[in-house]
């Protein structure tokens, strides 16, 4: 089958997991629902502005996740928020993921021997036309990969690899510095394993996986039934204040590209506080 997206009638026959995203409006909602770690591995959670009132990000986030540790491993992630601006004038900036143009999917920190299970995005200043977010859970894809007659993608993404790692990526655990470490890119349905889809044409620097050409073709073939699937991706659109929150374990998430001049967000990561962070195998 070529690589793309399958035809019409192939959709007909595996039809998604109406997950849905769950809008909190106020802090009422927030109280009388609050967002839970659980949610989060199953459906996105957007929580709007008004549901938090302004406060900087990390308030933000803290009060709407309040019992996620703020992950902080990273050195642009030391004060618990990463700040991504996209300008519209700028088509070489330093960094691709700041490049106006669409953003693959993939899962955020992938290197690491556990990388944090949650992602949450704060917009500031939102695109004027485009820079909408997309969210697609993995398990949805890999049914429909499975459907589509795919297993030779599933396959690939679900076999067991060495990992790329630096010292800096063992994440302080009992796994010694400079263990080799084999994982699979893909656990399905398995809330307690990260997934790992590397945004291999995206923000991502340098080799992070040691891929055959079939392999390869294979992943790319999957990125593109990945941007086909619009029936299984949420899209969503942030405004100012807004916040986008998800499993960084279960979700991938992409951002189309920004067609105005360009949008500001700041990026919090972390984990359940109350579940054990180190001393994980991958």
């Amino acid at each position: 089958m070529n690589a793309g997206s399958p035809p019409a009638q192939a959709l007909k026959q595996a039809s998604p997991t109406d997950r849905g995203i769950r809008v909190v409006r106020s802090p009422d909602d927030l109280l009388s629902a609050p967002v839970a770690a659980d949610e989060l591995r199953h459906r996105a959670v957007l929580v709007k502005s008004s549901a938090v009132a302004d406060r900087d990000t990390l308030e933000a986030v803290q009060t709407a996740l309040p019992w996620m540790d703020v992950w902080r491993d990273h050195r642009s992630y030391v004060t618990g928020v990463w700040r991504c601006e996209v300008d519209g004038a700028l088509e070489r900036p330093d960094y691709t993921a700041y490049r106006p143009r669409t953003l693959d999917f993939h899962t955020d920190m992938s290197r690491y021997l556990r990388p944090p299970e949650f992602t949450v995005i704060r917009c500031v200043v939102p695109d004027a036309e485009g820079g909408d977010n997309l969210v697609l859970h993995i398990d949805d894809i890999l049914t429909r990969l499975r459907g589509l007659g795919r297993d030779d993608i599933v396959d690939m993404l679900v076999a067991e690899r060495p990992l790329s790692m630096e010292p800096r990526h063992y994440n302080h655990g009992r796994v010694a510095v400079g263990t080799p470490v084999t994982a699979a890119l893909v656990v399905p349905e398995a809330a307690d394993a990260p997934c790992r889809i590397y945004d291999r044409h995206g923000a991502s620097k340098g080799d992070h996986l040691a891929l055959s050409q079939e392999e390869e073709r294979l992943f790319d073939e999957f990125f593109a039934y990945c941007r086909g699937q619009e029936d299984l991706a949420e899209r969503v659109r942030l405004e100012a204040g807004d916040i986008l929150a998800f499993s960084n374990w279960r979700f991938m998430h992409a951002r189309l590209e920004c067609s105005g001049s360009g949008r500001v967000t700041e990026i919090c990561m972390g984990n359940d506080d109350r579940l054990p962070t180190e001393g994980d195998s991958a």
